[in-house]
């Protein structure tokens, strides 16, 4: 028996439907689909995890150098007795240390100069000294860990931290 070309195209077709119904590969593109959902996944998880670690090193940075801006006394102010009371106590028992607001900006700018963020400046956002308290908005930016695939995220993350300091002098003034 001779096939005609009528009946080689149903021939053709019904190969072709025979292979779709089959199902035979249908569980590794599911795996493999499943697989680059999770490696995509947790390199955004570690992505993360990194920015976290980053923010805490910045905090710890900004808190070295509040820390040695709040020790920057006003003498004249400290000896004159002319001290800020702070009433974070319900008896108003304690009394802040008078700071020297421009010896106390000296200083943090000093310090948070002479730092790093692995291996990014840190730019200080804002500055503010009043009521014998320093607070301070810091930022760097800080290439990322590992470079997600197909162009997702950026090459550097910009992590922003806020500090402020205070010294207590404790008891009451008589």
């Amino acid at each position: 028996m001779a096939i005609t070309a009528h009946d080689s195209g149903n021939v053709g077709a019904s190969f072709i439907s025979k292979e779709i119904r089959d199902e035979s590969g249908s569980l590794a593109v599911l795996v493999l689909s499943l697989f680059l959902i999770l490696l995509v996944s947790s390199l955004a998880v570690v992505d993360t995890s990194d920015n976290f670690l980053a923010k805490r090193q910045l905090i710890e940075i900004g808190e070295v150098a509040i820390t040695k801006a709040a020790h920057q006394i006003s003498l004249s102010r400290y000896y004159s007795g002319n001290i800020v009371m702070d009433n974070s106590l319900a008896d108003g028992a304690q009394f802040r240390i008078p700071l020297d607001c421009t010896a106390a900006s000296s200083a943090f700018l000093e310090e948070i100069a002479a730092s790093n963020l692995r291996g990014s400046a840190i730019r200080i956002e804002s500055w503010d000294c009043s009521n014998d308290e320093v607070s301070a908005s810091i930022s760097a930016e800080i290439p990322i860990l590992i470079k997600l695939p197909f162009g997702i995220g950026s090459n550097q993350t910009q992590i922003t931290s806020t500090i402020a300091a205070t010294s207590i002098i404790g008891g009451a003034r008589g």
